[in-house]
C-alpha cells in the first residue's frame, strides 16, 4: 500500500500533489515520521493551540494543511508539531482507502488482542481525536495499561508478538533510532540513554527497557499542563 517512508507525500494527497508551495513535492512520510516537514508551527500553551481551532473549522482539513506556510526546507529542522501527525493519519487513509483507525485496527491491535472504539474522523481518510474535544469518543478509543503494555512488549521484541511477527524487525530499528535533526527523536519515539519511548497527553509514557528486557507504562489523569514522571524509572529498576 505504501512501498517506502522515502514516499513523497504528493503521492497520496492530493493537495500537495497541487504543489502549492515548491517544498511540497519534498516532503516525504519520513519527514512526518521525525517531524521535520517543514511546515510552520506555533504550538503556543500546552495543547491550546489557535491553529488546530482554525483547522478545525474547516470541511478539508489537509487542504488547509497545504495553506500553512513552509517555515524550513523539509528534513533539516525538527519540531514536535499536529500537523505531521495529522498528515501521516491522512497518508495511511488515502493509501488505504479507508482510515488510519481501520488500518491500525486490523493489523495492530486485531493481532495484539486490543479492543479500542473508533477513532473520530476529522476528515475525509483521517483519524483525529485530540483536536475535535469529544470526551466521551476519546475516552472510548483509550487503551488500558495492559494494552498500552503490549505496544511496549512489541517493539521490546523486534515486531513480534507471541511469536507472530507483526511489524517488520527493521522497521523496530530504524523507528527508535535517532533522527539526524534531533538525536533524541525516532519515528515518533523518543529515544533515551538507556531507554525509547512515547509520550501522550497528560504524562501517558509507554517505555521501553532493552537492557532490562523491561517495559513500562504510566496511565495519568491529564491537565492544562504537561507533565512528566522522570523519576518512576528508577524507582521500578530498584525493585525489579
Amino acid at each position: 500500500m505504501i512501498k517506502s517512508v522515502d514516499d513523497p507525500i504528493s503521492r497520496y494527497l492530493p493537495a500537495f500533489a497541487e504543489r502549492r508551495h515548491p517544498y511540497h513535492g519534498r516532503i516525504t512520510i519520513k519527514h512526518l515520521l521525525t517531524m521535520t516537514s517543514g511546515l510552520y508551527w506555533n504550538g503556543r500553551i500546552h495543547y491550546h493551540c489557535p491553529m488546530v481551532e482554525q483547522m478545525k473549522n474547516e470541511k478539508d482539513w489537509i487542504s488547509y494543511l497545504a495553506d500553512v506556510r513552509m517555515a524550513y526546507r523539509p528534513g533539516t529542522h525538527y519540531q514536535y508539531k499536529e500537523w505531521d501527525v495529522i498528515l501521516l493519519s491522512a497518508v495511511l487513509g488515502y493509501a488505504t482507502n479507508g482510515t488510519s483507525y481501520d488500518f491500525c485496527k486490523k493489523y495492530l491491535y486485531e493481532p495484539l488482542g486490543i479492543k479500542s472504539g473508533e477513532w473520530a474522523l476529522g476528515c475525509q481518510h483521517t483519524s483525529y481525536n485530540i483536536a475535535l474535544n469529544e470526551p466521551e469518543r476519546e475516552q472510548d478509543s483509550d487503551l488500558c495499561a495492559r494494552d498500552m503494555a503490549k505496544i511496549g512488549q512489541l517493539f521490546l521484541n523486534k515486531g513480534t508478538y507471541r511469536g507472530k511477527r507483526i511489524v517488520s524487525s527493521d522497521y523496530v530499528t530504524e523507528a527508535v533510532s535517532p533522527g539526524k535533526c534531533n538525536r533524541g527523536y525516532g519515528y515518533m519515539w523518543w529515544i533515551f540513554e538507556r531507554e525509547y519511548g512515547c509520550r501522550g497527553f497528560g504524562g501517558q509514557e509507554i517505555t521501553v527497557c532493552p537492557e532490562e528486557d523491561v517495559v513500562y507504562v504510566v496511565q495519568a489523569t491529564p491537565t492544562s499542563r504537561p507533565k512528566s514522571y522522570p523519576d518512576v524509572y528508577g524507582f521500578l529498576m530498584e525493585r525489579i
